[in-house]
């Protein structure tokens, strides 16, 4: 009886164990289970990781690409701006030189008109002079040639009486020479000027500068419009310096000529189209204090304003 619960005791201390075992067992399968769990969970996680970084790869090489492309249109766009302002500029510019051409041949027009009617004035007075001269050599009994000389005699004592100013003697030769080309039925000095000043605005400048030349060459008083004039044609032909020569025998010699203001005007202009702003400046500079008030000295302010400040 002792030997069977001896033995039974024993049985149960061998088999004690066992449980532990199976529970460790399950622990490690459980464990290993775990494992692969989590093994699987970080290849997953991995796996994300890789898929976004290619996203975000791709993500940077959109960016990249619109940047670009941004910038492409940034710059192409400033392009535009730049041309949008130089165009801008250069048009201004243009309607600005149109706006002192216009104002200058107005005032030239205006002057050229008021002279010429004095002419006309002249020589309506020669004319009636001539006539008085030759009906009084008929009445006398006088030749032809004593009528001649007693129209010359008369016409040279005429004074006009509508010009309020006194003729020079080379004033009073050219008056004469023109009366004398319209009694003979000739082109006058003034018919001639008118005549190249008409090819002028239509732009025949060939024609226009040969006949203001032929004025000029006259010794008329329309010579200083002529030479004026001859400068106007010579810039519409893109000839500056050509055209600086005749703006600057204006300024020279004929310096109480109505258009001596607009002459000195016209050389400032030149000057600065030929780069020398430094000269063109004290012109324009010279221009407000010996002309004020003129529309020559307000142009002159303009392009001094437009001018840059000497460094």
């Amino acid at each position: 009886m002792k030997h069977d619960r001896l033995a039974d005791r024993h049985s149960r201390t061998a088999l004690r164990p066992l449980p532990l075992a199976g529970a460790l067992m399950l622990a490690l399968a459980v464990s290993a289970a775990d494992a692969a769990g989590g093994q699987r969970n970080q290849d997953r996680m991995l796996a994300e990781i890789r898929a976004i970084q290619a996203q975000l790869s791709q993500l940077t090489e959109s960016q990249t690409t619109l940047v670009e492309a941004v910038n492409a249109l940034l710059r192409e766009r400033g392009d535009e701006i730049r041309t949008e302002r130089q165009e801008r500029a250069e048009t201004r510019n243009t309607l600005d030189r149109l706006e002192r051409d216009v104002s200058t041949l107005s005032e030239a027009f205006t002057q050229t008109n008021r002279r010429l009617s004095e002419l006309m004035a002249e020589v309506q007075s020669l004319q009636e002079a001539q006539e008085r001269a030759l009906l009084a050599a008929v009445a006398s009994g006088d030749d032809g040639s004593s009528a001649a000389e007693s129209a010359d005699v008369a016409a040279e004592a005429q004074q006009p009486a509508e010009s309020g100013a006194d003729a020079s003697e080379g004033d009073s030769d050219a008056v004469a020479a023109a009366s004398a080309d319209a009694l003979l039925g000739g082109p006058s000095i003034s018919d001639m000027f008118l005549e190249a000043r008409a090819d002028y605005v239509q732009g025949r400048y060939e024609l226009a500068f040969s006949g203001f030349e032929q004025v000029a060459a006259s010794g008329s008083e329309l010579a200083d419009n002529a030479r004026y004039f001859m400068g106007e044609v010579l810039l519409a032909q893109e000839e500056p310096e050509a055209a600086l020569e005749q703006f600057e025998i204006v300024t020279e010699d004929f310096r109480e000529s109505p258009l001596a203001a607009d002459a000195w005007y016209k050389r400032g202009v030149v000057l600065k189209q030929l780069g020398h702003e430094s000269d063109a400046r004290e012109i324009f500079e010279d221009i407000l204090e010996v002309f004020p008030g003129t529309q020559a000295a307000r142009l002159a302010r303009r392009e001094l304003d437009a001018l840059p400040e000497p460094g």
